[in-house]
C-alpha cells in the first residue's frame, strides 16, 4: 500500500510536479477532431493536467494547442480572432 506522500507523488499532474512533467514529455490525445471541424474554427477550451488551455485549427488545417491566457495582456485567447495560421 503507498504511504500519502507516495500517492500524492504519482497522483499529482499539475505544472511543475514530478509526474506532471514526465507526462508531459509524450503525446496526449486531448480532443476528437470533429470538435474542430474546419480551418479557422471557433478555438475550443481545454482543461488538461491542471491547466487551462485553448485548442484551435489554423487557416491550413493544422492543429495547434496554447496557454489559455496571453502572457502580454493575459486575455483569454478563447475570445481570440482564429486567422491567417494563429490566433489574434
Amino acid at each position: 500500500m503507498l504511504s500519502k506522500e507516495e500517492n500524492e507523488l504519482l497522483c499529482r499532474v499539475g505544472p511543475g510536479t514530478p509526474m506532471g512533467d514526465l507526462i508531459r514529455q509524450y503525446w496526449i490525445p486531448f480532443l476528437p477532431s470533429h470538435d474542430l471541424p474546419t480551418p479557422d474554427c471557433r478555438p475550443v477550451r481545454v482543461r488538461l493536467l491542471g491547466e487551462n488551455l485553448v485548442a484551435f485549427r489554423d487557416s491550413e488545417g493544422r492543429v495547434g494547442l496554447l496557454q489559455e491566457h496571453c502572457p502580454h495582456r493575459g486575455a483569454s485567447l478563447y475570445w481570440g480572432r482564429n486567422e491567417e495560421c494563429g490566433l489574434r
